[in-house]
């Protein structure tokens, strides 16, 4: 079992690398390791403040890298004309979510850097969907945008951490504790039942969208939602729409991200298994021209999902006789893999083998079998 899960796994990641670079994003390498400061100078941007340090030679402070994001982007070049593409698979070291133990996670995104147009920012929530996809079974792709909250804060009046205090209680739906806190903060109550509301705000894409637009004040809030519903536009165009849901209670740091951000699910995880966003405050931090947008897939966190996924042998299970016209057989199961598809042809049925469609050859083509 542990080695077909581990085939599937190397399976994915295949699939993953051709698609990110059929689009003409190219690998980024980076060593396993960054300086201490670059994690200390920005901890508010990490999952967890732990971070694993060491002592090299020269009496430098290093950490293993619990970030991939922020290394691309102090490598990435200052200075840059039209948009960047690149992709990794990298490891980070972080506090496991169930014990307080370091442990070594797999990670696989990507990153768009540079003229982030409406495009690219498309591209990649594309791309997100399509690695959801590429696991198999059903996904659901959570979508937010932070100049909603933000602009509804700004037009309030509220200083930067009055914004953080709320933006905490909206993040984990803590509705008690929130109305709790607009109430200590004195907010006026025009504002206060709007920021009351952020934690329940998510449903079905149309729907809360409908429900977001009678809660806008602002021209930040009225560009957010114009950006979401151009991006639901476009993705329902291309039949990608059905597994977006939107949720404003779904914010990041307001020193690193803006726009558009996003997580993804799986069936068969409780918990997150991508995570993404736009930001464009991070570059400016280091000084970095363009913008960015980007997104990570938690590799570890599909263990379990590909072990109990029984499709992920192969897309196609391809049947014939060693008396089939084998050329015709041959010119068919590469016509399969043209299309992107891994197909497994054989004269023999092979005993627990899983596909997603198995086909004979009728002499002419293959055709779909029970």
């Amino acid at each position: 079992m542990e080695q077909r899960t581990e085939a599937r796994r190397e399976q994915l990641m295949g699939r993953l690398r051709g698609l990110y670079e059929s689009l003409g994003y190219t690998r980024f390498s980076m060593r396993r390791f960054e300086e201490y400061a670059l994690y200390l100078e920005n901890k508010s941007f990490l999952k967890s403040e732990s971070v694993l340090t060491f002592t090299n030679p020269d009496g430098k402070l290093m950490a293993l890298k619990p970030d991939v994001t922020l290394s691309i982007v102090k490598h990435a070049r200052k200075e840059r004309e039209g948009v960047e593409k690149v992709y990794y698979k990298e490891s980070v070291y972080r506090l496991a979510p169930t014990a307080r133990e370091f442990v070594e996670i797999d990670q696989m995104g990507v990153e768009s850097l540079g003229a982030i147009d409406s495009y690219a920012v498309s591209e990649v929530l594309r791309l997100a969907i399509e690695s959801l996809r590429a696991v198999g079974g059903e996904y659901v792709l959570d979508v937010s945008h932070m100049g909603f909250a933000s602009g509804l804060m700004e037009a309030a009046g509220l200083t930067a951490e009055q914004k953080e205090r709320l933006f905490t209680l909206i993040r984990q739906k803590n509705a008690h504790e929130l109305a709790l806190a607009i109430a200590e903060e004195k907010i006026a109550p025009f504002y206060a039942d709007r920021i009351a509301k952020l934690a329940g705000l998510s449903g079905t894409f149309p729907e809360t969208l409908i429900r977001a637009e009678q809660l806008a004040v602002s021209d930040e809030m009225e560009q957010a939602l114009g950006e979401l519903r151009a991006l639901y536009t476009l993705l329902t165009a291309v039949g990608l729409a059905d597994c977006l849901q939107l949720d404003f209670s779904m914010l990041n740091d307001l020193s690193y991200y803006n726009g558009i951000v996003f997580q993804g699910y799986v069936q068969g995880s409780p918990r997150v298994v991508l995570s993404g966003g736009r930001y464009d405050l991070l570059m400016r931090r280091f000084g970095k021209e363009g913008d960015a947008i980007g997104f990570a897939l938690y590799l570890d966190e599909l263990t379990r999902v590909l072990a109990d996924r029984g499709a992920w042998d192969a897309d196609v299970l391809a049947l014939y006789h060693s008396t089939d016209d084998l050329a015709k057989v041959n010119a068919s199961v590469f016509a399969f893999v043209a299309q992107g598809l891994r197909v497994f042809a054989t004269s023999t049925r092979p005993k627990d083998f899983h596909a997603a469609k198995v086909m004979a050859f009728d002499g002419e083509t293959f055709k779909e079998v029970p």
